[in-house]
């Protein structure tokens, strides 16, 4: 059954928790090895990855650990009590893990669903946790086979022939306030991959020469170069916002960066309003900027609205790669169950003896010089053997096929 496969999952998303929230949630760098520590050492636990985007903070854990005690220590981990915390998380246990797990590497649990962007923020979080520390292995197992069921959504359905991301409707709902983008100046604060999205999606979109600023002016300049864009000091951006039409923020800074008083100057004598996008959790520009006349900003929760209206996919487009989620899922399921390897190694062990017996009974009627190259080749026929019955219990699912395994051996006969 799925609900055996031992994993668990506790977070939070886009789809239940407000922007509010989850920026107190919010956790980078240090702050996430550390959690991810703590989170390794609660009973029943046996390890964990943490997935932290803008969209979601989701702690992914290995055995039985309980919900509660994950709470409790995201909680601590972030200063806060475990009441509040509680109420804006999500669990999942089992095969609802599974599930989830690999809908989220497929795109399927995005704001821009099938956006490709979130498969690598999940192959990011994998590697840094098992780059760290010894992972066991169903959480190995796990990620990567959501991983490449993720890769098969954009290769084998038509969600991957669709370019629609967050920076996408980022730029339609720019359009949909200042018209024509080619005709715009836009200001793009940050320099990591977001702030790269923009730029490309700017870049089709016939803007020319956008700037791009960023803390680490060698960053900025590393993207600019590539985008076309040009590249400004950190410390002119309280002027740069006078000289710009569209600001497109995505930093990692942990407190905003474009405060109400920056703001306020670069509105004076300006004929068309600001338009500030925030894409960055937590939030780049103080939330007191919407509050100024001809001032125009949104952040990454209010892209849904636009996502709903401006919706390209078809419902058959979504319900192939959910059917191939969902195959995928099952498969997975069986292979993580903690029993799912009891009959292939009974079935090797079966092997085993009978190559042992075999090689007591011809061993004495061969030459010694030949004695490792007819082991091996007793070993390989051995291990061929294996494989066709690995290949035919993973075959379809039926139950069926592992009680023929059994007989077939006679592994039921004690």
């Amino acid at each position: 059954m799925a609900e055996e496969v031992p994993l668990l999952v506790v977070g939070v998303d886009h789809h239940r928790t407000p922007l509010a929230d989850r920026e107190r949630l919010a956790v980078a760098g240090d702050a996430l090895v550390t959690l991810e520590d703590a989170l390794a050492t609660l009973p029943g636990c046996t390890g964990a990855v943490v997935l932290s985007t803008c969209n979601r903070l989701e702690c992914w854990l290995a055995g039985a650990p309980r919900s509660e005690a994950v709470v409790d220590c995201l909680a601590r981990s972030r200063g806060l009590e475990a009441g509040r915390v509680a109420g804006w998380t999500a669990s999942r246990s089992g095969g609802a893990a599974l599930r989830h797990l690999f809908r989220v590497a497929g795109g399927l649990e995005s704001l821009v669903v099938g956006e490709a962007q979130i498969q690598g923020q999940v192959r990011d979080a994998y590697d840094r946790a098992r780059q760290r520390v010894e992972l066991p292995g169903i959480l190995h197992q796990a990620f990567q086979r959501a991983l490449a069921c993720g890769k098969r959504v954009r290769s084998e359905t038509a969600l991957g022939r669709l370019r629609e991301s967050t920076a996408s409707v980022a730029a339609d709902l720019a359009r949909q306030v200042v018209g024509d983008l080619a005709r715009a100046r836009v200001l793009v604060v940050g320099a990591g991959s977001i702030a790269d999205e923009v730029l490309a999606v700017l870049a089709a979109a016939g803007v020319t020469a956008p700037t791009v600023v960023n803390r680490s002016r060698e960053r900025a300049a590393a993207v600019a170069t590539a985008r076309g864009a040009v590249v400004a000091d950190w410390n002119e951006l309280p002027a740069l916002l006078a000289r710009h039409d569209i600001v497109v923020c995505s930093t990692a800074s942990p407190e905003p960066v474009i405060t109400a008083a920056m703001v306020r100057p670069a509105l004076r004598g300006r004929r068309r309003g600001l338009v500030l996008i925030d894409l960055a959790v937590p939030r780049d520009v103080d939330p007191a900027v919407a509050g100024l006349d001809d001032a125009y900003l949104y952040n990454i929760d209010h892209l849904e609205s636009v996502v709903v209206a401006n919706r390209r996919l078809k419902v058959e487009e979504v319900d192939q790669a959910v059917a191939l989620v969902d195959a995928a899922v099952d498969e997975a399921a069986r292979c993580l169950r903690p029993d799912a390897g009891a009959l292939p190694a009974a079935v090797a062990a079966w092997h085993d003896r009978v190559v042992a017996e075999e090689w007591e009974r011809i061993r004495v009627r061969i030459p010694a010089d030949l004695h490792e190259e007819v082991r091996y080749a007793l070993s390989r026929v051995a291990a061929r053997g294996q494989h066709r019955v690995q290949g035919f219990l993973r075959r379809d699912g039926d139950p069926g096929r592992a009680a023929a395994v059994r007989e077939l051996f006679g592994l039921d006969d004690g």
